[in-house]
């Protein structure tokens, strides 16, 4: 049996590539073990920009399985291989997971899908979905998948322990393209990012992918588990991005993780993603600088210059200068996500937030605020006549933030040194043009 797993060739290059790096390559990891007799081939091709030849090359091996993983930008690009591939190879089985199947699932259900997965944990779901294609038997949960002409819904899907989550497998990305793709992507580091944890109960945005995908429940891999993986150290990597919606939101977790760490490999760096608000406690955040940890990121979204209004409830805004204190006095980074053109947002909301990050040490990330849940009303003809490829979050540009698209592409490609514009009425003339 031949498997092949790809993320489809896409010229848009987001900027967590760690991130997906993570949750790509484990699910091949994982396939690898689970077919150990299979011939498990993966091609990372959207993740570090390499053309579409690299993937037909092992399409005219006519696979029994094409994998494709897809975010929703790159949703056109998945089923155009997709196509293709059952032009060259009409009886490979193709399966579909991803983000994009969160958003617009009803995209995939049509030829010449024949599985796409809708819940539990993606890769039990898709080694299970194939063990029973494989013996001519129908998927038993996590997906829709045809029959003839036909779409039938299975149960929810099962989860695993977390003991069982795979780990990274470091062929399906080459460092070499890695360091390339972050390169291009201006990051500073090769980070080698794989979960700690899977499942947010705060649910706190109608566009957040997370609780869909993973529930509301926070699982955890084991301490020991994590501790025997970090120890070997992130080579050829730099530092461990520990993947997880909420890194501290399991306190009990995060003692022991301290403690074990600061025995078996204290100086082994890495970085996380998390809420900002726990991050004002300052014994929290010496005890894990103790141990390695060199940035958190964490979404503030937005703030708004008059303080009677608010936006979004991510962010207690008197936390602030308490994290900022807290990080510079253990030598922390802290990277805030923001999103422009939210619902309510004004534009000196936007300079607002960027400039008191700024004033306070803090390296601001923003991002398009992608209203990817509004997809999920259009039909399929509506999304096959969209620009989908405009959808990640460093394209899409809303002009209800109140920038011009000349100012949001700056603030998105360089936001350290933007400088907004002065005149009020360039602003609102580039708006009017994009609207009309």
């Amino acid at each position: 049996m031949q498997i092949l797993h790809v993320s489809p060739g896409s010229a848009v290059f987001d900027k967590t590539l760690h991130y997906f790096q993570a949750v790509f390559s484990s699910t091949s990891a994982f396939l690898k073990q689970r077919f150990p007799q299979a011939r498990v081939v993966t091609e990372a091709a959207g993740l570090t920009g390499a053309p579409e030849r690299v993937v037909v090359r092992h399409l005219v091996q006519k696979p029994d399985f094409l994998v494709l993983w897809a975010r929703v930008w790159e949703a056109p690009a998945a089923r155009q291989l997709a196509l293709l591939t059952r032009e060259i190879s009409p009886g490979t089985k193709i399966l579909i997971w991803g983000e994009a199947n969160v958003f617009i699932p009803h995209y995939f259900q049509r030829e010449p899908f024949d599985v796409l997965v809708t819940s539990g944990d993606a890769e039990l779901v898709l080694a299970d979905a194939i063990e029973r294609l494989h013996q001519g038997l129908d998927p038993q949960h996590g997906c829709v998948f045809r029959w003839g002409q036909e779409w039938h819904e299975t149960p929810t899907g099962h989860t695993l322990e977390g003991a069982d989550w795979p780990l990274p497998d470091l062929e399906a990305i080459d460092p070499v393209g890695y360091h390339t793709a972050r390169l291009h992507r201006e990051k500073l580091t090769d980070d080698l990012s794989f979960t700690i944890s899977r499942g947010c109960p705060i649910n706190c945005a109608a566009w957040c992918p997370t609780p869909r995908k993973e529930g509301l429940k926070d699982r955890r891999r084991p301490v020991e588990r994590t501790l025997d993986y970090m120890a070997k150290g992130p080579d050829p990597y730099q530092l461990f991005q520990l993947h997880s919606p909420l890194l501290v939101q399991d306190r009990d977790w995060v003692a022991s993780f301290v403690e074990q760490k600061l025995r078996r490999c204290p100086d082994v760096p890495f970085k996380s993603v998390d809420l900002l608000n726990p991050y004002a406690d300052e014994r929290l955040v010496a005890d894990l600088a103790s141990v390695g940890l060199k940035g958190i990121g964490f979404g503030i979204e937005t703030l708004c210059a008059d303080r009677k209004r608010r936006l979004t409830p991510k962010v207690d805004e008197r936390f602030l200068e308490q994290v900022a204190r807290n990080f510079q006095r253990h030598r922390v980074e802290g990277k805030a996500y923001t999103q422009l053109g939210l619902p309510g947002q004004r534009r000196e909301d936007v300079l607002y937030t960027h400039q008191l990050l700024l004033d306070l040490g803090f390296v601001p990330r923003p991002t398009g605020a992608t209203p990817f849940f509004k997809l999920r009303s259009k039909t399929v003809q509506e999304l096959d006549m969209m620009d989908l490829t405009r959808w990640d979050r460093k394209s899409y540009y809303d002009p209800r933030s109140g920038l011009s698209h000349g100012e949001f592409l700056r603030l998105i490609t360089a936001p350290r040194s933007f400088k907004a514009e002065s005149d009020p009425w360039t602003v609102a003339k580039e708006v009017t043009l994009w609207v009309a």
